[in-house]
């Protein structure tokens, strides 16, 4: 059995945002951390990106179980929860040399999820119907200036993990549809 992430695995450098992190990770199981999640990720999101790397390595699995179980038919709420998801990884990336094997194998699955949902039907649906709303005279005709953006922003992502996208630029038709972590 992995044994819980003590306080000096959450708060390595004792920031104020490891000390919050200690307050609301510390002695919780990935299992109750999942529970708490659809009511506080909001918070708790921010803790995980600034919590130290033996502690994200260890919950990230409870943030990727309720990122993945997210219904399918809530693609705004979905998009909120990848935007999520990206600042975590983003503020992470600032610091990627204290980063252990773990915690960056969790940022690429975590990272995966979202390019799986920006290139999904769904995610296309969503950013689709955004730019018409918006305004955006041709929405139907070319990739959505936002979606656009945000997939710029994963591959930035991507490279600065060392890696290049799993998903390549593919015709929307052609689009998979969300990954599982797993």
């Amino acid at each position: 059995m992995i044994r819980l992430p003590r306080k000096e695995d959450i708060n390595v450098y004792d920031t104020l945002d490891e000390r919050s992190a200690v307050r609301s990770f510390l002695g919780k199981t990935r299992e109750e951390i999942q529970q708490l999640l659809p009511g506080k990720y909001e918070s708790l999101q921010e803790d995980l990106a600034f919590m130290g790397p033996v502690a994200f390595a260890y919950y990230a699995p409870a943030w990727e179980e309720f990122c993945r179980t997210r219904p399918s038919d809530d693609p705004e709420g979905t998009e909120d929860i990848v935007r999520w998801t990206l600042c975590i990884i983003s503020i992470r990336c600032n610091g990627l040399e204290d980063e252990t094997p773990g915690s960056i194998a969790a940022m690429r699955r975590m990272l995966s999820w979202c390019e799986g949902f920006y290139n999904s039907p769904e995610g296309r649906t969503y950013f689709t119907e955004e730019a018409r709303f918006w305004g955006y005279a041709e929405p139907l005709l070319s990739t959505p200036p936002e979606l656009q953006q945000a997939l710029e922003e994963c591959a930035a992502l991507r490279r600065r993990l060392g890696e290049t996208s799993i998903i390549s630029a593919q015709a929307k038709d052609e689009a998979p549809s969300l990954p599982n972590f797993r």
